[in-house]
């Protein structure tokens, strides 16, 4: 009788912590916690919320595609988490709301229209910013790590720059009637993309969701857009081969904004008028605009021309009759599959002025000598020349006339890696 009892007292226990286990693992937020900060690479800004963190992903991370529209009455977020498939167990979304950052979780339920995890966020406060942490979680123990959202309060017709919390993304509005009723913005780094970048191209940082309320996808005026980057991100990428990119949801891709490149700052600028998701890149593209000497390696008797007002051409020194430059290596990273062509824009004037253009191996020895706009260096064997250098030849009979270089960039293809899978067939 007592063995009986006794294995009844142990299966009790059993159950007990079963359960106990079960219970903790539907707990949705740990409202004991303080998120870890981590250094970002955007700008301090006077008058903004701290610069606290970028995504941080736990051992037990799941990267869902994240999205948030507000409300147009201040009260209210729309939260989308898609690109997951339906999970087992419930999903949360965790958030922190008000000046404290108090802790609220919302269910979210699977939508099979939209092949996303939806959920409403109350509590927010009409008439101002608010910006807090925000987490995804399950009872099955995933959780997507803590990002930062920021919701800007925007007033009719008003002149505001908008930033995003960790600092890596800025919107201005910079005219007047850009929007021209009262409205919010929401400004979120994702866990992950809405979708892959293309072949050959990489992401710098996160991609960013940017939202505004009462379905404005499209504003008055153009917008400025920056973009910021950090020596982490960049992991080993050239600024000169970087882009911004804008999500089309309707085609699902991306396409490239371009943008100029402010090396000393560390961000690209580009002008967008629609609110979507944003990305910065590294492309198979190098190219050099001329608004500082940061794409050249070494150069002589050139300096930077003016053009609409900007530093946007290379020329002659004063009393100069001959020049050079020369780029810095450039350096696919990713794998180089082919090199692919060589375009410039130039001004001359034979036989007054000429210019010309080569390309040089690493170590400076010509490899190919006064090179056409849009000539292939397809022939040029990326095991011989894992890099290339561009130089310019500039030269005048006239002292005060030279000819002008406005931008010359160089392009490869990348190596694509394909996992080939085996059929099964049931």
């Amino acid at each position: 009788m007592s063995t009986v009892r006794l294995s009844q007292k142990l299966c009790w226990l059993a159950a007990m912590l079963l359960m106990s286990l079960v219970l903790l693992a539907w707990i949705p937020w740990d409202s004991t916690a303080k998120p870890e900060s981590s250094p970002t690479g955007g700008p301090a800004s006077a008058g903004k919320p701290p610069l606290k963190r970028g995504v941080r992903h736990p051992a037990t991370a799941f990267a869902p595609f994240l999205d948030i529209v507000p409300g147009q009455d201040g009260t209210e977020l729309y939260i989308s988490a898609g690109g997951v498939g339906e999970l087992e167990g419930t999903v949360f979304v965790n958030i922190g709301i008000g000046p404290g950052h108090d802790k609220r979780s919302w269910t979210m339920a699977y939508s099979d229209t939209v092949r996303s995890y939806i959920a409403t966020a109350t509590g927010f406060t009409p008439g101002m910013d608010d910006y807090g942490p925000m987490s995804i979680t399950t009872t099955q123990g995933l959780n997507t790590g803590i990002v930062d959202f920021k919701r800007a309060y925007v007033p009719a017709s008003t002149i505001q720059t908008i930033q995003s919390v960790d600092g890596n993304l800025e919107l201005a509005l910079v005219s007047t009637d850009t929007i021209a009723f009262d409205t919010y913005i929401v400004v979120v780094p994702g866990y992950a993309p809405p979708g892959s970048p293309p072949v050959g191209h990489r992401l710098i940082g996160a991609s960013y969701s940017v939202r505004a309320a009462a379905a404005l996808t499209t504003t008055n005026r153009p917008m400025s857009l920056r973009m910021y980057y950090s020596d982490a991100t960049l992991a080993g990428a050239d600024p000169h081969a970087l882009a911004i990119f804008a999500w089309d949801a309707f085609n699902r891709r991306w396409c490239s904004l371009g943008g100029r490149l402010f090396y000393d700052q560390h961000y690209l600028s580009a002008v967008t008028s629609r609110f979507t998701t944003y990305a910065l890149m590294a492309v198979p593209l190098w190219r050099d605009d001329f608004d500082d000497f940061s794409g050249l390696g070494e150069f002589h008797n050139v300096t930077l021309g003016l053009q609409d007002g900007h530093p946007e051409l290379l020329i002659l020194s004063p009393a100069a009759t001959t020049g050079t430059a020369v780029s810095r290596p450039i350096t696919p990273t990713g794998g180089i599959a082919t090199w692919g062509s060589l375009v410039f824009t130039a001004t001359a004037d034979p036989p007054t002025t000429t210019l010309t253009v080569d390309v040089l191996s690493p170590d400076g020895s010509a490899v190919l000598t006064d090179v056409v706009s849009g000539a292939s260096l397809a022939s040029l064997d990326p095991a011989q020349y894992p890099a290339l250098k561009l130089r310019v030849n500039l030269s005048s009979a006239v002292v005060g006339e030279t000819p002008a270089l406005d931008e010359w960039r160089l392009t490869w293809e990348v190596e694509e890696h394909r996992v080939y899978l085996p059929a099964v067939w049931r």
